[in-house]
């Protein structure tokens, strides 16, 4: 039976490295990851049938889960490229080529890839003691689907959650970044608001916020930010987003659009970095270890010196 890669028409590991890669460097200024997709598809010629292929997850290819396959895919595989140092993320939700990006070579890429593939089996090792086969690292070259990595597994466990224990969630990381007085009003007839608070940057002035919170399987589109925008006005300075999906270009823009009361967004890959970096739902154990690995390039200077 053909893999859900297959299905969908996207190359093997290392294939897909080479192509994001090359387009990344086409493209030459910070992408959406969306637009990235988008580009991976028109690529590779992409039909209507293997576009409408979904990504894994808790309720695969159901109606509440729309994000593509090659869209997850081609994130995954920008992220594969930025935990090698060939790109960054310049703004949440874009890529664009570190400085080492523009000359590595293919057979650099793959090299780093394995590197990091080895160090990953060598943690998951120590941690549980299993052993666990190449195809299982992430990243590498099978036609599975890649094993999620903690943000995967973070954004699953969200998505379960019942809309109220998301509403304190997001209570509770507004207070870790330095909210006051956080009240949830979510299921009390407030209108799209799920929540206020007061943010007082440096003590000097406070803004009122109102906040709403998504537990989206895929994309937020303009019409959601336009209706959270009304129900708040007047009653607030400013509004939040918290989604555990991703938003659109068309949202983004919404959210900022000159004239209208501000809105910040947080999507479902920054709300993961967000509770990593106060700690909330997850632990943290850096270890320091020494890893050795053979310098082929300086073996064959070796062999082609005279």
């Amino acid at each position: 039976m053909a893999s859900r890669r297959e299905q969908a028409g996207l190359p093997k590991g290392a294939e897909m490295r080479v192509l994001v890669l090359n387009l990344l460097r086409e493209i030459a200024t910070p992408v959406n990851r969306k637009l990235i997709g988008d580009a991976v598809a028109t690529r590779l010629g992409l039909t209507e049938e293997q576009l409408a292929i979904r990504e894994p997850g808790p309720r695969r290819g159901g109606p509440d889960n729309p994000r593509s396959y090659v869209s997850w895919i081609s994130e995954y595989t920008c992220n594969d490229l930025k935990h090698i140092g060939v790109c960054e993320q310049p703004a949440p939700s874009f890529y664009q080529l570190t400085e080492e990006g523009w000359a590595i070579s293919t057979e650099e890429v793959e090299s780093r890839n394995r590197e990091r593939n080895r160090r990953y089996r060598l943690q998951r090792q120590r941690a549980d003691g299993s052993t666990l086969s190449d195809r299982q690292s992430g990243g590498g070259d099978s036609d599975e689907e890649p094993v999620p990595g903690w943000r995967q597994e973070l954004l699953e466990q969200l998505k379960s959650m019942t809309p109220s224990a998301f509403e304190r969630l997001s209570k509770s990381l507004l207070l870790a970044a330095g909210f006051h007085d956080v009240q949830v009003t979510g299921g009390s007839g407030d209108g799209g608001i799920d929540g206020i608070g007061i943010y007082r940057p440096e003590g000097l002035i406070s803004f009122r916020t109102a906040f709403q919170c998504k537990r989206y399987q895929g994309s937020v589109g303009p019409s959601v930010i336009r209706d959270f925008r009304g129900s708040f006005i007047g009653r607030a300075d400013r509004g939040l987003i918290v989604t555990t999906g991703y938003f659109t270009q068309a949202s983004a823009e919404e959210a900022v659009r000159p004239g209208a009361q501000h809105i910040d967004l947080i999507d479902g890959d920054d709300l993961c970095q967000h509770l990593k970096q106060h700690k909330l739902g997850v632990s943290i154990e850096t270890r320091t270890e020494e890893y050795v690995s053979l310098n082929h390039k300086f073996f064959d200077q070796l062999e082609a010196s005279q």
